[in-house]
């Protein structure tokens, strides 16, 4: 981990080009963001530096690197881009109708690879530990086959978990049991049941603990949060199992979920508040025709890296542990023989690999927040920049009658970085949004806001200077020995996040 921040922004990125959404790359002394009605003028200081995972010891945030059970991509291919990918965590599919091709003999050599290789490049991959085997069931591939079929396929399944859990009891900590179970596709034979899920948990974690000792144990892996099957499931006793649990909320307004995670957080916290959330899996695809995604179009790069944002620093504001972005890579002939391509990599495959714009996003974002990341005690008004005096603004939403803008969403949070005020419109993504002009009030009851603050764009990686955008205001109040409020004026708000960071940590 670095020592200091300082490092963080230099005159010049790690990386020669990096796609923007109208905004130059060129560092020059003044840059324009255009609005509906004017120009916002801003210092332009750099641009961000971008951190590889060696660079960060913990971050909130993870890369699916999936279907490598099924041989859909290439390692060797895939895992060089990913070393200065800003993140920490990666989730891998363990595939047992892989390693045991034929009954009893185990070839681990590609999961061994997998593995190896995120680790040797500073990412904390973890397991799912799922999906079936055709030497045991009906079907070609096992992906989605449950070994509660019979006592041959459920005595096998127990072996080889044991064996997996024996393996890599060096390597993997982290142990996710079975992928959306709530899903037809994902659970055969017969219906989804969430009693024999939990059946299924209850068997599976014992062989984990006891032969991995200290593994953490995830589970629910639902897609969604469909809360009657979520019910059963603690009814059943999962939470007597589990450590964590994770879901995968899809959609296409990522902010649509919030009220569903806060209700699941204070459902979980009636039977075990020491379980924790993790969103284990959520995706965009980067164009139309993507197989594996119901969502509302359009699809685009630029909307793709909008949302990812939005998600994850969303997910981050509702205080869940880790938010993982569903995938590395586009899959070509998914489902296998389909045909199909998923297209919600943030790498593209073909004609060649290259990054997409949602790459570039991530690791701006990753190098922006990353170590322990908690919400911070503050409050933060989205307003709009009219004729009213700071004086004027101050006294209104003092008194709480003042209207925050409509579809404007804002949160502070504490990271290994410093503090952070992240906020944007919560409005279905587009790829022209017109920037609007917005005046932010922070109260932080943690401290004193903000000393040298600066504006942060995710998308290009600029950090624009705020020193003549931002006012403390302190009143005549005998009472009030500081600034009881923190100003900042005319910056831009769009359909991605913006960040406020301290300049002191950020420019050397």
């Amino acid at each position: 981990m670095k020592s200091s921040r300082r490092n963080f922004l230099k005159n010049i990125s790690v990386l020669t080009s990096i796609p923007t959404l109208g905004l130059s790359n060129d560092i020059s002394e003044v840059t324009s963001i255009s609005g509906n009605n004017s120009t916002l003028s801003l210092p332009q200081l750099g641009k961000i530096q971008i951190n590889s995972p060696k660079d960060i010891n913990k971050s909130p945030f993870g890369i699916g690197c999936e279907t490598l059970d099924r041989d859909l991509w290439d390692t060797k291919e895939i895992y060089p881009w990913m070393n200065n990918l800003s993140v920490k965590w990666a989730r891998l599919q363990t595939g047992w109708a892989r390693v045991e091709r034929e009954k009893g003999i185990y070839d681990w050599h590609w999961l061994d690879e997998s593995v190896d290789g995120l680790i040797e490049r500073g990412f904390t991959p973890f397991f799912n530990v799922g999906y079936g085997n055709p030497n045991y069931n009906e079907s070609k591939g096992g992906v989605g086959y449950h070994p509660l079929v019979n006592d041959e396929t459920f005595t096998a399944w127990k072996k080889f978990v044991k064996e997996l859990a024996i393996r890599y009891r060096n390597k993997i900590q982290f142990y996710e049991i079975w992928n959306e179970p709530n899903l037809r596709g994902f659970w055969s034979p017969g219906e989804t049941d969430p009693e024999k899920y939990v059946n299924l948990v209850r068997h599976t974690a014992p062989i984990i603990r006891e032969n991995c000792p200290g593994a953490v144990i995830i589970g629910g892996v639902l897609s969604r949060l469909p809360f009657t099957f979520i019910r059963s499931l603690f009814e059943n006793g999962l939470g007597k199992e589990i450590d964590i649990f994770s879901f995968h909320p899809y959609g296409t307004v990522p902010e649509n979920y919030n009220d569903r995670i806060k209700a699941l957080r204070k459902f979980i916290d009636q039977y075990d508040p020491s379980i924790k959330l993790w969103q284990g899996e959520n995706g965009f695809p980067s164009q139309p025709n993507s197989t594996g995604f119901a969502g509302e179009p359009p699809w685009t790069e630029n909307i793709q890296a909008k949302i990812m944002l939005r998600r994850l620093i969303t997910d981050c504001s509702l205080g869940l542990d880790m938010s993982l972005w569903f995938l590395i890579v586009d899959l070509h002939d998914y489902p296998k023989g389909s045909g199909k391509v998923n297209y919600k990599g943030i790498l593209r495959v073909k004609p060649h690999v290259e990054p997409k714009v949602c790459f570039y996003a991530l690791q701006n974002l990753g190098s922006a927040i990353y170590g322990d990341v908690s919400v911070r005690n503050a409050i933060v008004h989205c307003t709009e920049s009219n004729d009213m005096t700071i004086e004027e603004k101050y006294k209104v939403f003092g008194a709480g009658n003042g209207e925050t803008i409509e579809k404007s969403y804002t949160t502070m949070l504490n990271t290994g970085g410093g503090k952070i005020l992240a906020y944007w419109k919560t409005v279905k993504a587009t790829d022209n949004y017109k920037v609007e002009n917005t005046d932010l009030i922070l109260w932080d009851w943690e401290g004193n806001g903000f000393d040298e603050p600066v504006l942060v764009d995710l998308l290009s990686g600029n950090i624009y200077d705020l020193k003549n955008n931002c006012t403390k205001y302190y009143d005549e109040d005998k009472w009030r020995i500081s600034h009881e409020a923190q100003f900042f004026q005319k910056l831009p708000l769009t359909d991605y996040p913006y960040l406020i960071m301290e300049k002191e940590l950020i420019v050397g």
